[in-house]
C-alpha cells in the first residue's frame, strides 16, 4: 500500500499521471484505476474514434447486452470488459481522475457518455457523431433482449427520465 502511494506521489511530482494517490491508497486489489491519458487536440473525435464507430455500427441490430451497457461501451472501443462493476462507477472514477467533462454537451465522437438513473448502476452509451450514441436496452421490445441501437443521445433521457452527467474519453483499467 505504502508503495502505491510513494509511486503515484513521486509519478504526480514528474507530471506523469493523474490519479490521485489517495485513490491508489483507497483502492482495493481488484478496484479499477483510469489509466492517464495524453490529451487530444481535436476537439470533433477521440483517437481510434473512427474504429470505434465502425465496431459500434457493426453491433447495431445484435441482442445480448441486457443491462450491460459499460461492457457494450468497452466492446466498441475493442475491450472485452469495461472494467468497473456499473457506468456509475466508471463515472465517478473519471471526475475523481478529472477526465469527465461535466454537463458537456458537445462530445468529441467516440466519447463515453454518462447518464444518471435513478438506480445505482446508471448508464453509458459511446458518442457516434451527428447527435447520435450507440446505446442497449433503449428500444427493447421484450424486456431483456439486449438490444444494440443506433439512436439521438436525447431519447435516454425522454424515453427513461435520465439525467445527462457529461462525457469521458474512453479510458479503461484493463
Amino acid at each position: 500500500m505504502i508503495g502505491k502511494v510513494a509511486l503515484a506521489g513521486a509519478l504526480l511530482a514528474g507530471g506523469v499521471c493523474l490519479i490521485p494517490p489517495l485513490a491508489l491508497a483507497n483502492a482495493g486489489a481488484d478496484a479499477p484505476v483510469a489509466q492517464a491519458q495524453a490529451p487530444y487536440d481535436d476537439k470533433t473525435q477521440l483517437p481510434g474514434a473512427a474504429a470505434a464507430v465502425q465496431r459500434a455500427h457493426e453491433l447495431v441490430g445484435s441482442y445480448g447486452y441486457y443491462q450491460l451497457c459499460a461492457r457494450l461501451a468497452a466492446n466498441i472501443w475493442g475491450r472485452p470488459r469495461a472494467g468497473y462493476f456499473s457506468a456509475a462507477e466508471q463515472w465517478r472514477q473519471m471526475v475523481a481522475t478529472g477526465n469527465a467533462h461535466r454537463g458537456d454537451r458537445q462530445p468529441p465522437v467516440g466519447a463515453l457518455l454518462f447518464w444518471a438513473t435513478g438506480g445505482p448502476y446508471g448508464h453509458v452509451a459511446v458518442y457516434v457523431g451527428n447527435g447520435r450514441i450507440v446505446s442497449n436496452d433503449i428500444n427493447d421490445a421484450v424486456p431483456g433482449e439486449g438490444g444494440v441501437y443506433l439512436v439521438e443521445i436525447g431519447l435516454i433521457e425522454s424515453k427513461w427520465n435520465a439525467t445527462y452527467l457529461g462525457w469521458a474519453p474512453p479510458i479503461y483499467s484493463t
